[in-house]
């Protein structure tokens, strides 16, 4: 998706199909015929387990979208939106005795410009800016911004091999949040089975074999994952990742202050694929090393935070092109 690289792209980078959705920004192809139009959603559901002296379950929808508005010989320009709610129920407190339960909503809307410029070269563009808060606060939503540069440089033989290189502003990023500038810099190339992106902030290896396939982020939202053809476009899937969501509290002592979960998911489950137009998966699995806190530093947040029991969860992926 190509509007997906710039502010989301570590979250990105957690995710099983990162290899495919991270090269859709950097390639130095046009956009085919069938993909001008991008839609993807993850629904996920969280069983209640003890924490801070209560219970809390968690549930999340979210969904992004893009459309490749206009076009021209070397030039491409598309549009882009996300949303994502994140539902907090129950009694568990805070060690501040603040009660996390609430509602939170997240929406963003952004441009983004790409030029490819031949020989496997790309330059390009984003510029971002959305409202993000808890939906009962009587001040309102949040605003947000941020914005990207990112080019390919080609290497090799009609540039098949590139060197990737991005710049991202964003004051209130999820993942590495004191880092307001982040820049990314990668090698990477298609050796036979072998897809290889390899750099900072993190790594992305898949080897595709005619039956399965393996993918592994390094990072600081490390994720490995496999699935095997079980008939036709049916595959079993299996995935390992660690996971963070961030929220803002209406009522936070500080502005800064961000109420943040992190936790190891593991899960398998069932994916139905039809090339890039159609993706469908369900998974089940369970979530550990699971803490809840409230701070301006991450670190601080799960430090000072209150330990969430592991949990059963479910979830459902989806993505259509057209």
């Amino acid at each position: 998706m190509c509007v997906s690289l710039p502010s989301g792209v570590l979250l990105l980078a957690s995710l099983a199909s990162a290899s495919d959705e991270m090269m859709a920004s950097f390639d130095p192809r046009p956009t085919p015929p069938g993909m001008e139009t991008r839609l993807g959603t993850e629904l996920r559901w969280y069983a209640p387990a003890d924490a801070g002296g209560g219970e809390l379950g968690v549930d999340r929808e979210s969904l992004q979208a893009s459309h490749l508005v206009g076009r021209g010989e070397q030039d491409e320009w598309w549009v882009g939106m996300r949303a994502a709610r994140t539902a907090y129920l129950g009694d568990a407190r805070l060690p501040s005795g603040v009660a996390p339960a609430g509602r939170y909503l997240d929406v963003g809307l952004s441009g983004t410009w790409k030029r490819r410029l031949g020989d496997g070269d790309v330059v390009g563009a984003t510029l971002g800016g959305g409202l993000s808060g808890q939906l009962s606060a009587s001040d309102g939503l949040d605003p947000l911004g941020n914005v990207t540069v990112f080019g390919r440089v080609g290497l090799g033989p009609e540039g098949q091999d590139g060197l990737l290189l991005a710049l991202n502003y964003d004051p209130e990023r999820v993942v590495l949040p004191g880092v307001p500038v982040l820049p990314l810099v990668a090698w990477q190339a298609i050796r036979g089975p072998w897809f290889l992106m390899l750099g900072v902030p993190f790594s992305i290896v898949t080897y595709r074999a005619e039956s399965w396939s393996t993918t592994a982020v390094v990072g600081p939202l490390p994720a490995l994952s496999a699935d095997v053809r079980v008939h036709g476009p049916l595959r079993a899937m299996a995935e390992a990742r660690w996971s963070v969501i961030e929220v803002r509290r209406a009522q936070r002592v500080r502005d800064e202050d961000r109420l943040r979960q992190s936790q190891w998911e593991s899960a398998a489950g069932l994916r139905l694929g039809f090339g890039p137009a159609l993706r469908l998966e369900v998974l089940g699995g369970i979530a550990t090393a699971r803490r809840l806190g409230e701070s301006e530093e991450a670190d601080d947040a799960r430090r000072q935070g209150i330990r969430l029991e592991a949990a059963p969860f479910a979830a459902f992926r989806g993505r259509v092109s057209f």
